[in-house]
């Protein structure tokens, strides 16, 4: 089945960034610090994101059809539903740790980068169809993280850039050291103007570039050099998750093998 038309979840990326954000602060003021950073990360689910459980035994969701943050405790119990619309990030930080203090919660966010001023205006149908594009994209990213072989992250997403991603590892698993791929997908970013699925090596193997299959584009200002492939390039094709897949599984086999040679 086709993927949606990007102009049918486009206006609401930037709202659910910067709601995925507020959820980001949540588990930095409760959870020690992990290895990758993944203390920055949130699971992603079929509606949206979720904080997983904190220390305060509570689980903060942002639901991208419903257009809410919830709060709940871990047996499921509602502490607290914040609307995101007529909101902007400012104030939907302070509502919603204000109310969570209320309720005997007190977290201490870090809100210096929650000073968002839009107000927020979520089409609910446009975040439905971003929750089910989100999650399509995941099940690609999951199946191509079930076929490789070795130390891997988990699959997350990022509040920092919005983006699903994973890592896979030669031996070891420290970001900053050890040799690895990771592969992601981004709902759009400027450089590039639209959704991709992306993919790069650490360290870099340039002459890849000349390797991977032709749907991807090669980028060199990223953190290593790495390929893309455009939203416009698979979204329409009647098996785009198949083909992303196979695409993925090309460079993971080109590029793992040239990792562990080295």
């Amino acid at each position: 089945m086709t993927l949606p038309a990007y102009l049918s979840w486009q206006a609401a990326i930037p709202v659910l960034h910067q709601a995925a954000q507020i959820l980001n602060a949540a588990r930095l003021a409760s959870l020690d610090p992990l290895p990758n950073a993944l203390r920055h990360s949130l699971r992603p689910i079929p509606n949206g994101a979720t904080t997983d459980a904190l220390k305060e035994h509570i689980v903060l969701t942002l639901d991208y059809p419903q257009g809410t943050i919830l709060v709940a405790q871990e047996d499921g119990a509602e502490i607290l539903r914040v609307n995101l619309n007529a909101h902007t990030q400012d104030s939907l930080s302070k509502t919603v740790f204000s109310g969570l203090a209320q309720a005997g919660y007190d977290l201490k966010p870090n809100s210096s980068k929650l000073t968002g001023a839009n107000r927020f205006d979520l089409d609910l149908t446009q975040g439905q169809i971003y929750a089910d594009v989100q999650w399509r994209m995941f099940q690609t990213l999951a199946a191509l993280k079930a076929s490789m072989y070795g130390p891997q992250n988990p699959l997350v997403l990022w509040p920092h850039g919005f983006d699903l991603s994973t890592l896979w590892f030669v031996e070891g698993m420290d970001e900053g050291r050890d040799p690895h791929l990771n592969f992601g997908f981004s709902p759009g970013t400027p450089d590039i103007g639209q959704p991709y699925v992306y993919f790069y090596a650490v360290p870099a193997l340039n002459d890849l570039r000349d390797q991977i299959p032709d749907l991807f584009t090669w980028a060199t200002g990223w953190h290593s050099p790495g390929g893309y492939i455009p939203y416009d390039r698979f979204a329409n094709e009647s098996l785009p998750e198949q083909l992303l897949l196979d695409a993925l599984l090309d460079v993971y086999r080109m590029a793992s093998a040239r990792l562990m040679a080295a």
